[in-house]
């Protein structure tokens, strides 16, 4: 019994949390649809909007705890070994 408790539930959290996550979707998936469809616009900016607004806080963040007056080259092999990092780390957990 890999994996499971005496009452044999599953005790792999991650797998729970996915599971619960496409139910979700499934019950949204046709709602969520329609309204991107009716203000996709809208929608757009308001993506567009977000993913500055996190790309400006982490570079004043950054900024602020002087990560970014070091060399170039620096942040560039260390977002290289954070994205290969997060690429491992994907594929070891696809099920």
């Amino acid at each position: 019994m890999q994996g499971k408790d005496e009452k044999g539930i599953s005790v792999d959290i991650l797998k729970h949390i996915e599971d619960l996550s496409n139910q979700v979707n499934r019950m949204m998936a046709s709602r969520a649809r329609a309204v991107f469809r009716r203000y996709p616009v809208t929608f757009g900016l308001m993506i567009l909007i977000g993913v500055m607004a996190v790309h400006e806080g982490l570079k004043g963040l950054m900024r602020e705890f002087g990560l970014l007056n070091i060399n170039p080259w620096y942040l560039l092999v260390a977002g290289l070994a954070i994205l290969t990092i997060t690429g491992t780390l994907y594929k070891k957990l696809e099920k």
